[in-house]
């Protein structure tokens, strides 16, 4: 079930995909190119979801990560400066073709390789996806809603100790068209069904998000 509705995701996902084509163009490889408001919430974002990883790996590294829906790379920008990437190996995912080869034109580290994919291919300890499920261009609710778990599901299968992600908010004050709100609870309770008991949320306000640490058992 999972697959069969990730191999009818190319259809749905297109439109973001020239959305996100156009956006890096216009705006480069920054916050805002990826539709974050500035470069501070997005480093906030990314304080929190660093969080998952345990004290010793944070400590020492030696371990893999997946960032599923990487953008341009700001998050192994922030990784890279801390003792997290000592020895360790990044596999940045996006299916924007024009992000990808904005990550291998910025990023020669040879702890990253960026791929073009659907989804995630490489086995990692750890896996993030920072807002990758936020824009939907107004697809129908309830494929997205479809998507993005059957997504979660597989990217859950590809990590071994944690899965970190964030969406936002269906209470947010401001909302636009085109992007998913989600009800925080609704999800905790998919995440506890169909991945692990061990589930954490967090409300980010005053960023429009809520975040989600999910662990293996």
């Amino acid at each position: 079930m999972v697959f069969d509705i990730l191999r009818r995701a190319p259809r749905l996902l297109a439109p973001i995909v020239r959305m996100y084509g156009r956006r890096l163009d216009q705006c480069g490889a920054t916050a805002q190119g990826v539709f974050w408001r500035d470069e501070d919430w997005q480093e906030l974002r990314f304080e929190r979801l660093s969080c998952i990883f345990d004290p010793a790996d944070t400590a020492k590294g030696g371990v893999s990560i997946n960032d599923f829906g990487c953008g341009y790379g700001a998050f192994f920008d922030f990784l890279v400066k801390q003792p997290i990437m000592n020895d360790s190996q990044y596999y940045g995912y996006d299916i924007v073709q024009e992000m990808i080869a904005a990550c291998r034109d910025r990023i020669t580290d040879p702890r990253a390789k960026f791929l073009r994919k659907m989804w995630a291919t490489k086995t990692a300890d750890y896996s993030f996806a920072c807002g990758t499920y936020n824009l939907n261009g107004n697809a129908n609710e309830d494929d997205w809603r479809g998507y993005v778990e059957s997504s979660l599901k597989q990217l859950w299968g590809k990590s071994n100790k944690a899965l970190a992600f964030n969406m936002l908010r269906r209470d947010s004050n401001d909302q636009y068209p085109g992007l998913y709100y989600i009800d925080p609870e609704d999800m905790r309770r998919f995440l506890k069904k169909a991945l692990s008991k061990d589930v954490e949320i967090f409300d980010e306000r005053p960023l429009p998000d809520v975040t989600y640490f999910v662990r293996k058992g």
